[in-house]
């Protein structure tokens, strides 16, 4: 992260991804096959059912860390692409498709929770971002800061 600040300046954006995994419906289908497919229950179920569907996949994600990791990553790659809007095989930013403008880079950092769950924290660079705040700063620059962007 230091380096990404030393070539790129402070990041403008921090957010974090913590995908579920205790009630997990591809973590089961991927440890159990066709016996995981069962549908979860509805929120009105009976309580019972519910609460052992609940206890089961949760007993599914800690004997299977690894799946849990593959669909972690899976995710990961999702955001990154289709949030994020960058191109992981040109490694390059897909121009005007991420959430957040485009960006000149990104980075994160992945931690284990107390719940033996992944997270990972993403900076983001946007493009022309330090421009607008610099612009916003000055009366005169605002407008044109504002149409440049």
């Amino acid at each position: 992260m230091f380096a990404m600040t030393a070539s790129f300046g402070l990041p403008c954006v921090l957010f974090t991804i913590t995908p579920e995994d205790a009630v997990n419906f591809r973590i089961r289908v991927m440890a159990k096959g066709e016996a995981g497919s069962q549908i979860p229950p509805s929120v009105g179920s009976e309580e019972g059912f519910h609460r052992d569907y609940v206890m089961e996949s949760e007993k599914i994600r800690i004997e299977n860390p690894g799946l849990c990791a593959i669909d972690f990553e899976n995710v990961i790659g999702i955001v990154v692409e289709e949030i994020l809007g960058w191109d992981r095989k040109n490694n390059c930013n897909k121009v005007g498709y991420g959430l957040f403008g485009d960006l000149d880079a990104w980075s994160f950092a992945v931690e284990e929770q107390g719940r033996k769950t992944l997270h990972a924290h993403f900076l983001l660079w946007v493009k022309g971002y330090n421009e607008l705040i610099e612009g916003l700063s000055t009366p005169v620059m605002t407008a044109q800061a504002l149409i440049k962007v």
